[in-house]
């Protein structure tokens, strides 16, 4: 039998995986496409800014994040 999914989210990042979690909170079936093989258990240059952590502390994973992550206080350009 065909699975059949209400909403189909693109991408296994930060965003996708918190857009996953609130909808099956809601009762939503979703599905995650990756076009990653792996899981990886951190990211490259990811920013985060307040309302992305706003949203994150309402799904409560924000704390946790936090933990491992590190706060920019600066950066430069170069020509």
């Amino acid at each position: 039998m065909e699975e059949v999914h209400g909403i189909v989210i693109v991408g296994g990042g930060i965003s996708g995986l918190a857009t996953a979690l609130a909808l099956h909170r809601k009762g939503m079936r979703s599905l995650v496409l990756e076009k990653s093989e792996t899981l990886r258990t951190d990211g490259v240059c990811i920013a985060v800014h307040s309302n992305g952590w706003r949203a994150l502390d309402q799904l409560g994973i924000g704390a946790e994040l936090r933990e491992t992550s590190s706060s920019i206080t600066g950066y430069a350009l170069s020509p």
